[in-house]
């Protein structure tokens, strides 16, 4: 799919919204767009007033403040939000892929990043949305993401209060099959990792501490007359820098075995001590930490939702609005990132993922007006205006160290292809 089709699919997504509403001025359609790209306009700590500014600039249309306000606590509101994300979601995750080679060699389909996090809100919340440390945020939300990290897309989120714990939401077992996950140890559960392998899927996590893993068989690292049909963390750990230690480990639940998995630990010389990981792909041992690595990916989403979507700047306490604000500032990243993929789609495997998906954030940005255009105009010199305008920029989409330094998924690749 070219840029002009990918560009058209974004717009085919927004359509399902209705485009008028007799009780309204800006009709539902206009009023979603306007919204959208009014969070990337704005420049300063955003607030209702300067949201409602840019959407009467954009739509060209008086609103006041009781009716914008009102209207942005509707329900009827989020309902098209949730289609539009839904859609974006569906839709731009199947625009393309990239990376795969890497893929091909660890045998999985896709890489799944899968993490939360939490955003503080007006005190006044507290009661919709309480913080698990009152003391410290009285109140919070927290938005859980699932993103595919080779198609540049989101595939899953969910939104809780901050206080629920990351297990009680997660992506769905049976859309994991022949898919790699990498989460912390926040998602961390013995019958989760067995739910996932028992459908095809491949997980790869850290351990916690104080698990309990019984040695099956040692394949590296450790004394096998010492560990094998012991507990792992029961005995003395050999304290050898740089020494990869690997085992096949059972995990009990209640007293019975719900789970066969490699475990494998690290050498830390700053905290004197194994990093351990659990998973069940089938994977040169030295991949696991780098791959694990990879997680960091998705910390770089939710980096750019806040710095350049203002996601963490909530200006209400009225949980409609909270809500609202928060898949807005989603459907701008599930339009900003499969852009920036496709903008490199026809360059060479080892500098398609060079691509920075917190880069492709800022790089849209710059594109508001034309991107505002495009969408309420139905013109094709405002399609082709955007396009030219996206490969002004095609460079802006790589990390400019890329020639100069190595990415954590070059190096991934590289590994992966040495060990073949």
């Amino acid at each position: 799919m070219d840029m002009g089709s990918t560009l058209k699919a974004v717009k085919q997504c927004f359509q399902e919204i209705p485009e008028q509403d007799s009780r309204a001025k800006v009709g539902p359609y206009d009023f979603v767009v306007a919204l959208i790209f009014s969070l990337m306009k704005d420049s300063h700590k955003r607030s209702l007033e300067t949201l409602r500014r840019s959407v009467q600039s954009i739509t060209n249309q008086n609103l006041c403040r009781s009716t914008f306000w009102e209207r942005l606590a509707t329900k009827r509101l989020q309902k098209f939000l949730q289609l539009l994300v839904g859609r974006l979601i569906q839709k731009m995750g199947n625009t393309f892929s990239i990376g795969e080679k890497l893929l091909g060699l660890l045998g999985v389909s896709a890489i799944l990043l899968l993490d939360s996090s939490s955003n503080t809100l007006p005190k006044d919340a507290k009661d919709e949305f309480p913080a698990p440390r009152k003391n410290v945020v009285p109140a919070s939300i927290k938005l859980h993401l699932c993103f595919d990290l080779f198609r540049g897309a989101v595939s899953w989120f969910a939104m809780t209060e901050a206080k629920s714990h990351d297990r009680n939401s997660f992506p769905p077992i049976e859309s994991l099959i022949g898919k790699l996950i990498i989460f912390d140890l926040g998602y961390w559960d013995y019958l989760l990792l067995a739910s996932i392998k028992e459908v095809g899927g491949y997980f790869l996590s850290r351990v916690k501490s104080n698990a309990v893993i019984h040695v099956i068989s040692v394949v590296q690292g450790l004394p096998k007359k010492k560990f094998e049909g012991k507990t792992l963390f029961g005995k003395r750990l050999p304290k050898k820098k740089m020494k990869i230690v690997e085992v096949l480990g059972e995990f009990h639940h209640h007293g019975k075995s719900v789970l066969e998995a490699r475990v494998i630990g690290f050498w830390n010389p700053i905290g004197h001590e194994y990093h351990w990981y659990v998973t069940n792909l089938a994977a040169a041992a030295q991949l696991i930490y780098p791959l694990y690595r990879l997680r960091w990916q998705i910390e770089l989403i939710f980096k750019n939702c806040k710095a350049s979507f203002r996601m963490a700047d909530q200006p209400s306490a009225n949980a409609w609005i909270i809500r609202t604000l928060l898949l807005l500032t989603l459907a701008a990243n599930l339009i900003a990132h499969p852009i920036g993929a496709i903008m490199t789609k026809e360059l060479l495997e080892d500098k398609k993922i060079a691509v920075s998906f917190q880069r492709a954030g800022m790089v849209l940005l710059h594109l508001v007006v034309e991107f505002i255009r495009f969408l309420l105009i139905q013109s094709r010199s405002a399609l082709q205006e955007l396009v030219d305008k996206l490969k002004l920029f095609q460079k802006e989409f790589f990390d400019p160290n890329f020639n100069k330094r190595d990415s954590s998924l070059t190096k991934v690749l590289k590994m992966a292809t040495s060990h073949v």
